[in-house]
């Protein structure tokens, strides 16, 4: 007989074996300590055990408000996807079902479950599928992975490194300067960026997964672009969450640059996958990804409101005088209140 039980510390060394056998880096309890850390939301977390207390599967939910102020339940904030962790197709199918019974016990206004490889066939469960992550083939051979590429891409790729413009460097002290460089593009593209105290919990709860990759101007020495890069050895794949670059570069191809260095980095830490991260159809990121030759894989957004639709997350029509708004905003304001703000969007 199974049941779904809240998340105990005493559960930590068999949930983290499980994760790393069935999961992600993202279902490891060191992630849930980064965004408990920097965020202070409730830990959602449940698991699906059997009489003997033993774990098939578990749902990494946190709980947090909404700009709305809706208190809601999320599998998880600030991550892409999130497979339900299982070992058996029941222990999947009960987990699902149990987890739509949190909005009631824990009084949510919906319960968002972000899958990538599963499909829940529950019409309970409300999809949405306007989101896709792309996924790059890693291979020993650099050429392979290039050969991937349109002929552009591969063009600005190689010209770029002819003209030597740029210097990578792995060094976490450029964190700060790294970060001032995210928050002046995530202003662009009009969202608040996460707080440096968000970024440092990386360091401290998965030292050994995560990767500070800068870019440098060869002739000032500063850093005018990086991305942390997450490594998950339980699927091979080097993720990319976070990113941004200085776009006065972007007539010397610093992007194709900094991919390439992250290419480069996934090779020689043995990842066989580079997942750049989450697009919806049609975006300017969706096309540039198609580029290097990334293969666009379907999400599906699972949102369960016990049939009331206006309690779901708002849709992004409903963000857009938000987006507009922060873009013309002063950065002094931004700066400011964008690392608070952000949390509560549930990202």
């Amino acid at each position: 007989m199974l049941r779904f039980v809240a998340y105990e510390p005493s559960m930590q060394a068999e949930w983290d074996k499980l994760a790393l056998a069935k999961g992600t880096v993202f279902h490891t309890t060191a992630f849930r300590d980064v965004l408990l850390r920097a965020y202070g939301y409730t830990c959602g977390y449940h698991a699906v055990v059997d009489e003997a207390g033993r774990i098939h599967a578990f749902v990494p939910l946190v709980i947090g408000r909404s700009l709305s102020l809706k208190k809601a339940g999320v599998s998880l904030p600030f991550v892409n996807y999130m497979d339900v962790c299982a070992d058996s197709e029941e222990a999947f199918q009960f987990a699902v079902a149990a987890a739509a019974g949190l909005k009631d016990k824990l009084k949510l206004a919906y319960v968002q479950l972000r899958l990538k490889g599963q499909q829940v066939s529950d019409p309970q469960w409300h999809a949405c599928l306007q989101n896709f992550t792309f996924v790059l083939p890693l291979a020993d051979d650099e050429e392979q992975v290039l050969a991937l590429s349109s002929s552009s891409n591969r063009n600005h790729t190689r010209k770029v490194y002819k003209n030597d413009w740029f210097d990578v460097s792995l060094d976490h002290s450029h964190l700060e300067a790294f970060h001032r460089v995210y928050v002046k593009r995530m202003k662009q593209l009009g969202s608040p960026a996460e707080p440096l105290h968000f970024f440092r919990q990386f360091f401290e709860c998965l030292p050994d997964n995560s990767t500070l990759l800068t870019v440098l101007d060869k002739e000032t020495r500063e850093v005018i672009g990086g991305m942390l890069l997450l490594t998950s050895p339980s699927n091979e794949t080097l993720y990319y969450p976070y990113g941004g670059t200085l776009t006065q570069y972007n007539n010397k191809y610093l992007n194709n640059f900094m991919y390439w260095e992250a290419v480069r980095f996934g090779i020689r830490s043995g990842m066989k996958y580079l997942d750049l991260g989450r697009s919806q159809t049609g975006s300017s990121h969706y096309k540039s990804k198609e580029k290097w030759g990334a293969k666009p894989q379907q999400l599906t957004y699972l949102v369960y409101s016990g049939g009331a639709a206006e309690q779901g997350p708002p849709d992004k029509e409903s963000f857009s005088f938000f987006i507009e708004l922060w873009k013309k905003a002063p950065s002094f304001m931004t700066d400011k209140v964008g690392g608070v703000l952000i949390k509560y969007i549930l990202p």
